[in-house]
Order: structure tokens, then C-alpha cells, then sequence
């Protein structure tokens, strides 16, 4: 039993504000992994897609084709990094936002 009561007794001591805080710091992680879990299974058929424009699957090895399956990769890698972006600037804004709604 002691194990549990010195394993509960800082959280005893510290105020109502500081645990919410600290689930506020949680809240944020999770939303940060959460973004990059997303950006990954984004990326995942990309790179399906290249194997596949690599290996021939799409058809016969050409440089038309080749150039073709780049550009449309390159753009679909673009727009999923720029949205990954777009999601980690907002974290902070998030993060701020929360903070001031708890103080």
C-alpha cells in the first residue's frame, strides 16, 4: 500500500490548475502524434506508387512514364508535407488557446 500512497502523494500536493495543465501539455502530444500517424498513412500509397512506377508494374519503363509517375508523386508528397505543416503550426495556436482558457 505504500507504494501506491508515495506514488499518489505528489499529485495530493499539487493544485486543481497544475493537473489540468499537465492534461492540457497531454491533450497536445496526442494531437501532435495523432498529425504525424496522419501524415503516415498519407505517405504509405505514395510510396506504393513509386515502387510500382519503379518495378513496371504501371506498364513498360519509359521516360514519359517515368517523368509522368514522378510529377504525380512529387505533387501528392507536396501537399501531404504542406498539410503536415499546416497541422504543426497550428498546435502551438491550439496549445496557447487552451492555456488561456484555463488560466
Amino acid at each position: 500500500m505504500t507504494c501506491l500512497f508515495f506514488g499518489y502523494q505528489p499529485w495530493v500536493e499539487t493544485s486543481n490548475s497544475a493537473a489540468k495543465l499537465h492534461c492540457i501539455w497531454l491533450e497536445t502530444l496526442n494531437d501532435a502524434f495523432r498529425h504525424e500517424i496522419d501524415f503516415l498513412a498519407t505517405m504509405a500509397p505514395v510510396y506504393s506508387k513509386l515502387t510500382h512506377c519503379m518495378l513496371g508494374f504501371n506498364g513498360p519503363l519509359t521516360p514519359e512514364s517515368m517523368t509522368s509517375c514522378y510529377h504525380q508523386i512529387a505533387g501528392e508528397m507536396t501537399e501531404a508535407t504542406f498539410n503536415r505543416m499546416r497541422s504543426v503550426s497550428e498546435l502551438s495556436e491550439d496549445f496557447k488557446e487552451r492555456l488561456w482558457c484555463e488560466l
